[in-house]
This record gives C-alpha cells, sequence and structure tokens, in this order.
C-alpha cells in the first residue's frame, strides 16, 4: 500500500534534523519542539503539515503555544497546515496557527484551556 504523505516525528533533543521554536517563559528564552510534521505532495510539489500535541495540565502550556504562534506569524507561508492539537472535555480540538485572529487571542490569552475551548478552535 503506497501513502501519500510522509510522517518525520521531530526529536526531542537538539540537532540538525530537529526543527525548534523559541519561546519565553519566567523572562528566559526555552525551545519547543513540535511533535510531528507531515510531507505530502500537492500540485506536484511538496508541501509540510505541523501538528503538535499540546499538553494543558503543563505549567508551559501557554508560553510553548504563544511561541508558536510568533513563529506561525513569520513562517505560516511555508506550512500547508499549522495546528495545535489537545484534548478538551473528551473531544479533540485544533487552533490553526496560520490564522490571524487566533495567533492574536493566543498573544493576548491567560490560559490555554480557554483558547482550545473557545470558538476559535475546531474540532480535530
Amino acid at each position: 500500500m503506497s501513502r501519500s504523505y510522509v510522517e518525520y516525528r521531530n526529536p526531542q533533543h537538539p540537532g540538525q534534523s530537529s526543527l525548534g521554536i523559541a519561546y519565553i517563559e519566567a523572562e528566559q528564552y526555552k525551545i519547543v519542539r513540535p511533535d510531528f510534521l507531515f510531507f505530502a505532495k500537492q500540485g506536484g510539489k511538496v508541501v509540510v503539515d505541523l501538528v503538535d500535541p499540546h499538553g494543558l495540565h503543563l505549567a508551559d502550556a501557554l508560553p510553548k503555544l504563544q511561541g508558536l504562534a510568533l513563529y506561525a506569524e513569520t513562517h505560516a507561508a511555508c506550512y500547508r497546515r499549522m495546528v495545535s492539537v489537545t484534548e478538551t472535555k473528551g473531544n479533540l480540538r485544533a487552533l490553526d496557527l496560520t490564522r490571524e485572529e487566533v495567533r492574536k487571542a493566543i498573544a493576548a490569552a491567560k490560559d490555554a484551556a480557554s483558547l482550545f475551548s473557545g470558538a476559535l478552535a475546531q474540532d480535530y
């Protein structure tokens, strides 16, 4: 069976084969490494989907999400899709980081959970 995409599990350790995105937590720069990159052919060219499962129970959930949104502000055109996904109330919900209104809401948010349960998130 032939697949029309290739999944790449982004390593959690620094290196040339790892995508690391800077974020700020407690006035210090840190690195978030999105979990998955999916490569597919579309219209004769290779496109990339960035998918990052997001744990709302972690203290750094909002700073990481803000770092991803800031990265998306500059690099969204390089991706077909950029989403952060989490489970909320038994449902998988996603924030589309390519949308400007989503990035603005993330920048102004006080917590990540309200973003995923709000109107800007979509079922995944």
